[in-house]
């Protein structure tokens, strides 16, 4: 196994799986990369692969999982059964290889880096035609974390039609499709580029850091505006962590739990969790054991009530003049639809078949 650590703590822990062929050594590039951002890196030896040993020990911080090839698949089985903050796919084969017909074509599907063609063809331990081998069927079922699909525009080992189809089924995925990569797309011409957006990706699970779209134009040049009404995502988190709270009345959730169950990033939620403890909303225990819990039933925790714990008010509007009738009118109606709608309420709709209410119970832990 190869291991990377950055010079201070670790933001988090990326675990690479390499596809056939492979051997730990062919990332040593990537691996530097990326703990020089902060991020402890670790690949394993093909076929000793230990997800409890990955991410155990002192090591704190956002877990994330990457496989090329047959490791993006062996990554894909990993995330079913193992707790991952984000999942990262890159070259994934998902419909029966073009296998090159020797050593040199193999090269040329493989990378168009020079540094990386000269590394391979001097690797004593790179095993050449390996790609002829069955990669396998991927899981029957889709992973439920954040995940990134990293995919060369030109791979002819592995189109790119399948990962565009797997994309679009995916509701937490994004698709990275990078123009004239090819099959080693981590080790490929533009592999500065593909580690920046791992890092981009990372930092976005792990921290919250998320950078802006631009402002919406329309073909006669001018810029859409914001919709009148917008539901923050400090809000939005709010409701998916008393969510997760909701439907786990006998035990209780650390900050860590709560953010891979509901994908909000650790730090936005570490802190959100400390405003709703002091607003009475969540209770809280400190020590190995500790951990998060609501302090009320969930049917009388409204979202009017966490909408005035996270912003102060509804509705940020004129203080007087004309229209200011106007804008009292629409927060009585938005405060009324909210008040009347709580989390009980919303957990048992989304449990439901089609959105239609059912009985179905979500309670309070008792402590």
């Amino acid at each position: 196994m190869a291991e990377w650590i950055p010079e201070r703590s670790p933001r988090g822990t990326v675990v690479l799986l390499p596809g056939r062929g492979e051997h730990p050594g062919v990332y040593a590039r990537f691996g530097r990369r990326i703990a020089l951002d902060g991020y402890r890196v670790l690949v394993p030896d093909p076929g000793e692969w230990d997800p409890a040993a990955w991410y155990g020990g002192e090591h704190r911080g956002a877990r994330i999982l990457i496989g090329a090839d047959t490791g993006a698949l062996a990554a894909w089985s990993v995330a079913l059964t193992v707790e991952l903050d984000g999942l990262v796919l890159a070259g994934t084969p998902l419909s029966a290889p073009v296998v090159p017909v020797d050593q040199v074509d193999e090269l040329a599907a493989r990378t168009s880096c020079p540094v990386h063609r000269e590394l391979l063809s001097a690797d004593a331990e790179f095993r050449w035609g390996a790609l002829a081998e069955d990669a396998g069927a991927a899981p029957e079922r889709l992973p439920s974390v954040p995940t990134l699909l990293l995919h060369g525009e030109l791979d002819q080992i592995t189109p790119s039609d399948p990962v565009r189809k797997l994309a679009a089924r995916l509701p937490q995925a994004s698709l990275a499709l990078v123009k004239g990569g090819v099959h080693d797309i981590l080790n490929d011409q533009f592999h500065r580029s593909v580690a920046a957006r791992i890092v981009l990706f990372c930092e976005e699970i792990g921290q919250g850091a998320m950078i802006m779209p631009l402002p919406d134009v329309d073909r006669g040049g001018r810029t859409r505006r914001a919709a009148l009404v917008q539901v923050s995502t400090k809000v939005d988190y709010a409701v998916r962590a008393l969510i997760a709270l909701a439907r786990t009345e006998d035990e209780q959730l650390t900050c860590e739990q709560i953010a891979r169950r509901t994908s909000i990033p650790l730090n936005s939620l570490v802190n959100l969790m400390v405003e709703l403890r002091r607003a009475g909303v969540v209770a809280s225990q400190r020590g190995c054991e500790g951990g998060y819990w609501l302090a009320r039933e969930p049917a009388t925790v409204s979202v009017a009530e966490l909408v005035r714990v996270v912003h102060g008010s509804l509705i940020s509007g004129p203080a007087g003049g004309v229209g200011s009738g106007l804008w009292r009118r629409l927060e009585m109606t938005i405060g009324e639809l909210l008040d009347n709608t709580t989390i009980a309420t919303i957990a048992a709709d989304d449990a439901a078949p089609n959105g239609v209410s059912t009985s179905t119970r979500v309670g309070v832990t008792q402590r």
